[in-house]
């Protein structure tokens, strides 16, 4: 068996770096996704935040104008800056959605990762599984090949007496 080397080898070798680098592409796919919930999380987090402090500097705004005549321009200037602020939310809205997008695309990347893992894993199996096979096969080619040398050196040892 020493004698014969796995005629398959260097297949199985590249099978088993198909399959070291799939498991590496998945950790790095699952590090990326972990990496876009972090940022979903802290998009979230502000657009929460905001969502509080918006009324209440609105309320802060109105408060400081209430009362007071203002001309036709600060009016327009304080209208707009309302508008600023509910602009603000759209914006961190849009920013939240396009984090989940990111989160979506990356668990769909993680998925196709996992995949891809699987299949090399198969195809390694089936190969290491090839490989017993053929292993096992030699070994009773060897011993089919002891016996019959067994044989050899019996029979005239026999045929001598």
């Amino acid at each position: 068996m020493d004698a014969q080397k796995y005629p398959l080898a260097p297949m199985l070798r590249v099978r088993q770096k198909h399959e070291d680098q799939a498991k590496q592409d998945v950790l790095a796919a699952e590090e990326r996704l972990k990496a876009a919930e972090e940022a979903l999380a802290l998009c979230q987090q502000e657009l929460s935040r905001y969502r509080v402090w918006r009324p209440q500097e609105e309320d802060r705004r109105y408060a400081a104008i209430f009362g007071k005549a203002l001309d036709v321009e600060k009016l327009r200037v304080f209208r707009e800056q309302l508008a600023s602020l509910a602009q603000g939310e759209v914006e961190r809205e849009q920013k939240v959605f396009d984090a989940q997008t990111v989160v979506r695309e990356r668990e769909t990347k993680v998925q196709a990762a996992r995949q891809a893992l699987l299949l090399a894993r198969k195809a390694l199996l089936k190969l290491e599984k090839h490989q017993d096979i053929w292993l096992e096969s030699m070994r009773k080619e060897e011993e089919r090949l002891s016996d019959l040398e067994m044989e050899e050196v019996r029979g005239p040892a026999k045929n001598s007496e």
